[in-house]
């Protein structure tokens, strides 16, 4: 009986040893790449000159590329309009889910309305998707972007 209430007692004492050491001081949190900016804005103004991007491998070349894209209305030089719109894209260069417009400053005539809007949404139909590399893809899907486009084009 001795010998029982021996084995049973040197069993946790045995299980203590064997364990590995317990001293959370010395853990190691995993490694994390460091955190992207929670919203990620660049303003787009019509540029007739800029170049089209080939391929997507840092954040500011998305904007450029978009700002590529942009073909404001022909004929409305400075309208003084101005729309924000949130979105993200997947991690191949789509757009993710339905844009959102944050901001929309309405210009001085309003037959230019719906032609900067409609341009601003055929910026994307005619861009995405963007031709992101993957690494880049996957660290910004799901970000938010904000893109401000702004016509400022002198008349």
């Amino acid at each position: 009986m001795a010998a029982l209430l021996f084995a049973a007692m040197a069993s946790p004492l045995a299980a203590q040893v064997l364990s590995p050491t317990f001293y959370p001081d010395e853990w190691e949190e995993p490694r994390q790449p460091p955190p992207l900016p929670e919203g990620l804005r660049g303003t787009i103004r019509p540029r007739s000159d800029a170049p089209k991007v080939e391929r997507i491998d840092r954040i500011g070349q998305i904007f450029q590329a978009v700002q590529a894209c942009w073909r404001p209305p022909a004929g409305s030089g400075y309208s003084g309009q101005e729309i924000t719109l949130r979105l993200s894209f997947k991690r191949n260069g789509e757009v993710l889910g339905q844009p959102r417009i944050t901001f929309y400053k309405a210009g001085s005539q309003a037959e230019q309305r719906e032609p900067f809007t409609r341009a601003v949404r055929e910026a994307f139909e005619r861009c995405t998707p963007l031709p992101f590399t993957e690494s880049l893809g996957r660290a910004i899907a799901g970000r938010i972007f904000s893109f401000r486009f702004v016509d400022a084009r002198p008349m």
